[in-house]
């Protein structure tokens, strides 16, 4: 999923910039390591039968923390606040089914790939209350998913591609002790009823910046993004109920 179109979503903040015409007060850039895991289940339909859910650890042999390199990136216009951040995540794994998986049997051995991106852009507005600020606005996740399972013995296979946009209201908030500042952010979508993409979503990322120079500090954090949601994918209604969860630490720089 490291595909060069990916890192042009870390440049969102600079082009939002750009075509509002507005001035920036303030700039950060980050770059960092990212370690997650990704757990739940996946389902496809099955023959036009009920999609039934597969367990990522037990089905497909997946689970295990990935890195990723990740980005992130904050424009200040001087209120409103645009950021965009990004990683990726590809894994291999062998397992069994525990049920039918589209045309694939119950019980036979597959080997899986996941191949997962994850953006996300916000836009809020910063309301300084002296201690902290507060930032509402609104946010979209991105999910960039690619997941195969290839049957071990016949070579039988089943794919589901699909991007999903997440758009959900948003929370920022941020406060600072001396060179520590601690950034907390959320976003929570209840879709569920609304046409092909029904369901929930959920991110929280926490973090803390310790700022030893001026323009450059360091950062570590913790993110949480639940997916429980539905699609289609080649014409066939596919389930995840997906939790991608770890922890990033980098540096930036700001100005």
């Amino acid at each position: 999923m490291s595909h060069p179109r990916w890192k042009l979503l870390f440049l969102l903040p600079l082009l939002a910039c750009a075509f509002s015409g507005c001035v920036p007060v303030g700039f950060s850039a980050q770059v960092g390591y990212a370690s997650m895991n990704v757990g739940g289940d996946l389902a496809l339909e099955s023959g036009g039968a009920a999609a039934i859910d597969q367990g990522i650890d037990s089905a497909f042999g997946l689970g295990d923390s990935q890195g990723s390199p990740y980005y992130r990136a904050q424009v200040d216009l001087g209120g409103p606040v645009v950021t965009g951040s990004m990683f990726w995540l590809r894994e291999d794994g062998e397992g069994q089914l525990q049920d039918a998986f589209g045309s694939l049997s119950s019980g036979v051995p597959v080997e899986s790939r996941l191949d997962l991106g994850v953006a996300k852009v916000s836009a809020a507005y910063d309301i300084d209350l002296g201690v902290v600020k507060i930032a509402p606005g609104v946010m979209c996740d991105v999910f960039a998913l690619d997941f195969t399972a290839r049957e071990l013995v016949l070579g039988g296979r089943e794919e589901i591609d699909d991007v999903a946009f997440a758009p959900m209201p948003f929370l920022r908030a941020e406060g600072g002790l001396g060179p520590v500042t601690v950034v907390g952010e959320l976003g929570y979508l209840d879709a569920s009823g609304l046409g092909d993409r029904n369901g929930t979503f959920l991110d929280f990322e926490g973090m803390i910046e310790w700022h030893p120079l001026p323009m450059a500090h360091a950062f570590v954090g913790y993110r949480y993004i639940g997916v429980d949601a539905s699609g289609q994918s080649g014409g066939d209604d596919f389930a995840t109920d997906l939790q991608i969860q770890g922890w990033v630490l980098g540096g930036g720089i700001r100005f």
